[in-house]
């Protein structure tokens, strides 16, 4: 029987060539198969920086020169935060991620790095920043009257979806000779329900999509007392449709 002894960094060399991946189509001793798990492990630390990912043409940041801003362009805050992000065949964790919903742009931070990248969108499935998970969704012939092609937070992921569309709107506001600017959000609520999409934005949107149950749905919202102004309508659609999913078939 041959002995196998390879140092760590031979390993890793095997690893970048290409040689022990064809060493691995044979059994190998238990000590080798050990040592060759701990290599990989070096091999996967030593690639941090991610090359698939630090890839995206530079971002910057459009709103630094106004004399003054309200607002800025990001969903949750200017700093990045930690994140989860499938891109590119590839899912990256604890990743620090920020959301440009002015221009519907996931940005990324290198490591030891001044610059500031900009994901490309048709390589992006989906990403999570903190408790918000967004998913791509792209607009086709039978869709587009209702989404368009971008990213979507996805609030309920049952047998239906409800998702939102985040979005900030950019106004220039001119003031003593100085250009200014003001982000204003807004949010759109939708609806997947059999493969079709809905928008939704009151009491009525909502339980006309569940007219099957309509007598289970209208005890539910008045037991509940769900109101769909401004503040409670999200939470409140949410409420609803989870509810839904939650009754047996018929």
């Amino acid at each position: 029987m041959k002995t196998y002894l390879f140092t760590p960094l031979v390993l890793l060399g095997l690893l970048a060539s290409g040689q022990l991946a064809k060493a691995q189509t044979t059994t190998l001793p238990v000590d080798m198969a050990t040592a060759v798990v701990v290599a990989q492990q070096q091999y996967t630390s030593a690639f941090v920086v991610h090359p698939e990912l630090y890839n995206g043409p530079e971002y910057l940041d459009y709103a630094k020169p106004y004399h003054e801003r309200t607002g800025h362009q990001f969903l949750l805050s200017t700093e990045s935060q930690l994140g989860r992000v499938a891109y590119n065949k590839h899912v990256f964790n604890s990743i620090p991620l920020n959301y440009d919903i002015v221009r519907d742009q996931v940005v990324v931070s290198p490591p030891q790095s001044p610059l500031t990248l900009r994901l490309v969108n048709e390589k992006v499935q989906e990403f999570t920043i903190g408790t918000h998970r967004f998913t791509r969704l792209v607009a086709d012939s039978a869709t587009q009257s209702v989404i368009r092609t971008g990213y979507y937070e996805v609030l309920l992921d049952s047998t239906v979806q409800v998702l939102a569309r985040r979005s900030k709107r950019m106004q220039e506001r001119i003031s003593q000779n100085y250009i200014n600017v003001e982000f204003t959000q807004t949010n759109k609520l939708f609806m997947q329900k059999a493969g079709h999409y809905y928008p939704v934005a009151s009491k009525s949107s909502v339980l006309g999509l569940f007219a099957d149950r309509s007598k289970e749905m209208q005890k539910y919202l008045q037991d509940h007392k769900l109101r769909f102004n401004k503040a409670q309508r999200e939470a409140s659609i949410v409420a609803l449709a989870t509810y839904y999913c939650s009754l047996p078939k018929q």
